[in-house]
């Protein structure tokens, strides 16, 4: 990755608080530099100025924190995260759009930009880097790099605080849905072992620029470490797999192949937890698959939590 820090100062002298300009709007961008967005990387500009205040307000942020800004584009929300944290570090895989934002508002101390992808950004030297425990990680975010983003940041999350991500409104549900909701699934479950998480809003097509075909939402993610779970996190996650491989399935059936493997019966199971193996997957919450992987390597107790 390639990194290009943009400085300023404010009229206090203080790095962050000044804009030598406002930000472009994205369509004059795109013409004055003769760029195209790209089909391919989902590029959706945002550009409603109230719904950047928005998703920046529901940030929370302080002058302590630090940024990780997610595909910033023509600047639009950076700016605007850059007056309320201590530095935004911004990660556009675009080299091209890079550019523009370079030749366009020059140096900034309050912003480091790095040309590269944010899959690849290694966040724990990110925050060492700035002096910090841990990040704020907020972007729109392209519908094909959701999940594996999702899966990054909760394999970092030892050093990601908290994330606010605009996404599709579909993925968003699925994300933070609930037991019985028709958008629940593996990965609403999986993100919930290890984090708490919300939706907070809504962010209609008009909002963009070009226009996207569908409506996107904001989710908030919250990395904690005492959510009172119980089991290993790689058995928990086999055993989410399992139950949502085979939705329609009940439990001692789509469990079967581990249950077997593990030396466990569905009676034995029922037993030791208090959950019906005549259940399916869609219907259980985080609480009770915690149980369920516990007792199939035989950490579970009778009649499950107390």
């Amino acid at each position: 990755m390639s990194e290009d820090g943009n400085r300023g100062r404010g009229p206090d002298n203080r790095p962050g608080e000044a804009a030598a300009k406002s930000p472009t709007a994205p369509s004059a961008m795109l013409g004055k530099y003769g760029l195209a967005p790209s089909r391919q990387r989902g590029q959706n500009f945002l550009s409603d100025a109230n719904v950047i205040r928005k998703v920046v307000s529901a940030a929370g942020l302080s002058r302590d924190d630090v940024v990780v800004e997610i595909g910033p584009g023509f600047g639009a929300l950076t700016f605007e995260l850059a007056q309320a944290a201590r530095h935004v570090v911004a990660v556009e895989i675009d080299s091209g759009i890079a550019g523009a934002f370079r030749s366009e508002y020059g140096e900034r101390e309050d912003i480091t930009l790095i040309v590269g992808d944010i899959l690849e950004l290694d966040l724990a030297a990110a925050a060492e880097r700035y002096g910090v425990d841990k990040l704020v990680v907020v972007g729109n975010i392209p519908y094909n790099i959701t999940s594996p983003l999702v899966r990054r940041l909760t394999d970092q999350r030892d050093h990601v605080a908290r994330s606010l991500l605009m996404i599709q409104s579909e993925v968003g549900a699925r994300i933070a849905s609930e037991p019985g909701e028709s958008d629940y699934s593996g990965l609403s479950v999986v993100m919930r072992y290890h984090a708490r998480v919300r939706r907070l809003f809504t962010v209609k097509r008009t909002c963009f620029h070009p226009r996207p075909k569908v409506d996107s939402g904001v989710i908030e993610i919250v990395f904690e470490r005492d959510l009172g779970r119980r089991s290993d996190p790689d058995t928990f996650e086999a055993v989410v797999h399992a139950a949502f491989g085979k939705r329609r399935k009940m439990l001692r059936q789509s469990l079967q192949v581990m249950m077997a493997e593990r030396g466990r019966t569905a009676s034995e199971l029922e037993e030791m937890t208090g959950i019906a193996m005549s259940r399916r997957g869609e219907t259980l919450s985080v609480e009770e698959f915690d149980d369920l992987a516990r007792a199939l390597v035989g950490d579970g107790q009778s009649g499950g939590r107390v």
